[in-house]
């Protein structure tokens, strides 16, 4: 990545041929996919450009279809769905086909019923543009992929979240939150006008979300110690970070719309989804801390928090976690690793998820996932009796890229945004539920998998290592 470290973030995320021509030429290159990404418009009202993109990526004849809920955003401009709906037709690319998603509240999940309602309601445009936040995005990802690569326009309205970037979306399995490959867009536009005037809990958000670049990572790298995963990417953890600590150094400026800091936190979370798109999974931004996040929206009787909110006061805990496991590990807490066998965890899974789903099927989504886990788990036990001799080196490794649980929370703090799942409605023990069973979610091995194979992360231990993060001021 060393011909990009000379633009700054913005330029980066505008420049995707940078980015390509580095990361062809990391050691790693052939494990990557290549970068999908059209291209992206950052800054100061390139939503002007909206109708010329969608007329040059036009297939054949067809309407133009425009996807998106029912919430008014507004723009420079007036409100910026109306604003897109307008130039669309001015442009005179043909009819305009407008497909409401969600209720009159704007709730939208995208649950089997959604996506093939947004299925149906595109097919047969020759263009398809999305306006809106990135459960939107996500569906129009998915409705682009379902319908043979149907061109695609995304409008990003706020900057709260890394996904809009991506070839992948968060989609609702049997009610379990799954992230599934869908298709890149083809071009993500990011107007700083229309993101600065988004309601700031939007931008707050996306600060939170951003701030899993601290923490996933290092879970990443976790994998590949333990044989769980080895395609962790150095140049890919590279993009992803490099630009994270300039947005974070201007966390004040997020909540009060400030232009700078909107595009360089709207920059730095482009190239975060940029780089899970090219690493073929989240793995780069979504480690523990994402798991408990999914595990509240599971259960949330409507999604009446916004997902990064959840991720930013989680990852105070994830940072605070990697260093209560680390403190344990240099006090020999590798001596004797768990390898429970399949029945144990069976019912501890069930156990765990019929509190949220007593019919089983939640359980049953997460014992899929979690027994592949638990199968490598077992078949590295060779290599892991070996653990404690090789972690100083990993030590040394994982240090670089954790970032202290202060750092992460001064950040929130900074730029007025919760703190504790409680300043977002959350039930504490809702919370402690959600914290104590993450690691039985998904297959996706995080430092919560490690704690819970010491032997340590039992509810005495959920509850001490909230009582140090409350120390500090987070947590519940």
């Amino acid at each position: 990545m060393t011909a990009a470290r000379d633009l700054s973030g913005a330029e980066l995320a505008r420049n995707p041929e940078q980015i390509r021509a580095g990361l062809e030429a990391a050691p790693e290159a052939s494990r990557l996919r290549p970068l999908g990404l059209g291209g992206v418009l950052l800054g100061s009202g390139v939503s002007d450009h909206v109708a010329g993109l969608a007329g040059e990526l036009r297939a054949g004849a067809g309407d133009v279809a425009l996807l998106m809920d029912r919430r008014a955003m507004p723009g420079p401009r007036g409100e910026i769905k109306a604003a897109v709906a307008a130039a669309l037709e001015d442009a005179g690319e043909g009819p305009v086909q407008i497909a409401y998603l969600g209720d009159d509240r704007a709730d939208v999940h995208a649950d089997a019923a959604t996506l093939a309602a947004a299925v149906d309601a595109v097919r047969g445009a020759a263009v398809l543009v999305t306006v809106g936040s990135g459960t939107i995005a996500d569906i129009g990802k998915y409705a682009s992929a379902q319908l043979d690569g149907l061109p695609h326009v995304i409008v990003q309205t706020a900057a709260s979240v890394n996904g809009f970037a991506d070839d992948q979306s968060v989609l609702v399995v049997d009610g379990v939150k799954r992230t599934t490959p869908t298709r890149w867009p083809d071009r993500l536009v990011i107007d700083t006008d229309v993101v600065g005037l988004a309601p700031p809990v939007m931008n707050q958000a996306g600060l939170g979300d951003l701030l899993a670049s601290y923490t996933a990572p290092a879970d990443w790298l976790l994998a590949r110690l333990v044989a769980q995963d080895d395609s962790f990417s150095p140049a890919v953890v590279t993009l992803a970070r490099d630009h994270v600590d300039a947005a974070v150094d201007a966390a004040e400026g997020i909540a009060a719309g400030d232009p700078v800091a909107i595009e360089l936190l709207a920059a730095a979370l482009t190239l975060s989804g940029i780089s899970m798109g090219v690493a073929g999974r989240t793995a780069p931004g979504s480690g523990m801390e994402h798991t408990v996040s999914h595990l509240l929206e599971m259960t949330e009787a409507e999604d009446a928090t916004l997902h990064g909110a959840k991720v930013g006061v989680l990852s105070v805990i994830g940072a605070c976690l990697w260093e209560a496991v680390r403190e344990a590990v240099a006090d020999g807490g590798l001596a004797s690793l768990r390898f429970p066998d399949e029945a144990e965890m069976e019912d501890r899974v069930h156990a765990a998820f019929a509190v949220a789903d007593p019919s089983g099927a939640m359980a049953a989504e997460c014992w899929s996932d979690y027994r592949r886990k638990l199968a490598r788990w077992h078949e590295a036990r060779a290599r892991l009796e070996t653990l404690a001799d090789r972690w100083p080196w990993f030590e040394a490794d994982v240090a670089r890229l954790l970032a202290p649980p202060e750092r992460l929370l001064s950040a929130l703090q900074r730029a007025e945004a919760p703190v504790r799942l409680s300043d977002l409605g959350i039930d504490p023990e809702r919370g402690r539920w959600a914290l104590g069973h993450c690691h039985l979610m998904r297959d996706r091995f995080t430092v919560a998998d490690l704690a819970f194979f010491m032997g340590r992360w039992e509810p005495a231990d959920v509850d001490a290592l909230l009582s140090r993060v409350g120390a500090l001021g987070g947590g519940l």
